[in-house]
């Protein structure tokens, strides 16, 4: 297994630790993501395949693509890119045997180039196709039951509050501090670890707000008695009594939140395009790339191909030409662009790629990183679960809202990347009204 360098002069955070991977100890900083640890080792490969036991590597480092999920401590399918690295602990790859290096189920897909409906296969054919449905449920699913059952000490909280702000990028926090300055009690509930949003990327992106802002933002936000709750997950959102919003928080703990009115900057994801072999390990989404880099001090190629469309895309160029790493070709990603990206090329992990110019002229490029820039996709699940309206337009699902922020359901409001592609100004901005007018909806309802 070969180590990579960790990049010089990145400010890295935490102790330096040691956790066993498979049989192996390896240097790790306490509390950084695993992944960011194994890809700092030299692990690109994660796991396998449900099906065709495909190499997988992370891709969004969010928690959202399933890409890197591993065995930690005896229990399946955790999230390596959400899971802080503690002192000791045991990561083992899963869903291959004998190894993922060498998963002889990956000859699957050699033998069914054209692909290999199971469900279908001998179907009919007495005792057979029991055998076959035997088979396929061994060599399919997600790793192995765990060691053991998990401990006690799951708990249960009831919080009430004024105006709920889900999501702490710029336009979640730019509500939830209008909203707290109006006079409205305010807790703002955040999935990832740390509140920025697409601001934690360390892209220069074109009209962002100045550097320092999320930190002021979130003591502000302190200073006026709001509540935050990072690495906290709302999962639902129900209006039969009153506005009930599940969240999931750190420490298996789920807080039942009754608020008033509701702001929803869930922000947006970063989806896998479609281009060929675009599951290879060593494919990125882009602003989870440059946290990689800027945040976790993690470079996991040498040499790139951009791939993708408008600001990001170019300031990922620059970034990673920064860190050191050679950007070979920035292309986009549809066709009839002055250049666009056709396939990723490799067998366990990204070897080059294949471009095409205007006209359709291919050629091959080497390289060992994909970054995919620009690509986004509203989340709307929560708006949606709560009964707004989302449209189609311009390529892009978005929550449909008013001036404010209003979505036409009482005491809801979305801003931000959910109601469509945004800067990171314009988000805040929507952010402010939408905070404010919640803010007046919540005083309202006192």
């Amino acid at each position: 297994m070969a180590k990579a360098e960790r990049l010089a002069g990145t400010a890295l955070g935490g102790r330096a630790v040691r956790i066993e991977f498979e049989g192996e100890h390896i240097p790790a900083r306490e509390g950084e993501p695993l992944a960011a640890a194994l890809l700092a080792n030299g692990v690109g490969v994660f796991s396998r395949a449900v099906k065709y036991h495909r190499a997988r590597g992370p891709y969004c480092l969010s928690g959202r693509c399933s890409q890197c999920l591993v065995r930690v401590n005896g229990e399946p399918n955790v999230t390596a890119c959400t899971t802080p690295v503690r002192e000791g602990m045991r990561v083992e790859r899963q869903n291959a045997f004998p190894s993922v290096n060498h998963d002889i189920f990956s000859t699957i897909d050699w033998m069914y180039p054209r692909g290999l409906d199971h469900h279908s296969m001998f179907a009919g054919v007495p005792v057979v196709e029991h055998v076959v449905a035997k088979v396929a449920r061994e060599m399919a699913g997600l790793g192995t039951l765990p060691d053991a059952a998990r401990a006690d000490g799951a708990s249960f909280a009831s919080h009430q509050t004024d105006v709920l702000v889900v999501g702490g990028g710029a336009a979640g926090l730019a509500a939830a501090r209008a909203a707290a300055g109006a006079g409205a009690q305010v807790t703002l509930v955040e999935e990832q670890p740390a509140p920025g949003g697409r601001l934690r990327s360390g892209l220069a992106l074109p009209d962002a707000p100045e550097g320092g802002w999320v930190s002021e933002q979130v003591e502000a936000l302190r200073a006026a008695g709001g509540h935050v709750l990072f690495g906290s997950f709302a999962f639902g959102l129900y209006r039969e009594h009153g506005t009930l919003v599940p969240v999931r928080a750190p420490g298996r703990r789920l807080v039942v939140v009754k608020p008033k009115a509701v702001v929803i900057a869930a922000g947006a994801a970063e989806p896998l395009p479609a281009f060929g072999n675009n599951d290879l390990p060593g494919i990125f989404a882009g602003r989870a790339l440059a946290r990689l880099v800027t945040v976790d001090g993690v470079l996991p190629g040498k040499r790139a191909v951009v791939a993708g469309e408008g600001p990001e895309a170019a300031a990922l160029a620059a970034l990673l030409r920064g860190a050191g790493c050679e950007v070979v070709a920035e292309v986009g990603l549809r066709a009839g662009a002055a250049g666009h990206l056709v396939k990723a090329r490799g067998r366990s992990a990204v070897a080059g790629a294949v471009l095409a110019d205007a006209k359709g002229a291919e050629r091959k490029v080497a390289c060992d990183l994909i970054a995919v820039g620009g690509v986004t996709s509203a989340l709307v699940d929560l708006a949606r679960h709560a009964g707004a309206h989302v449209a189609y337009r311009d390529g892009h699902f978005a929550v449909v809202v008013d001036a404010d922020g209003g979505t036409g359901i009482p005491g809801l409001f979305a801003c931000g990347e959910v109601t469509g592609p945004c800067t990171a100004n314009q988000a805040a901005q929507a952010g402010e009204r939408a905070g404010r007018a919640a803010a007046a909806v919540a005083g309202g309802a006192r």
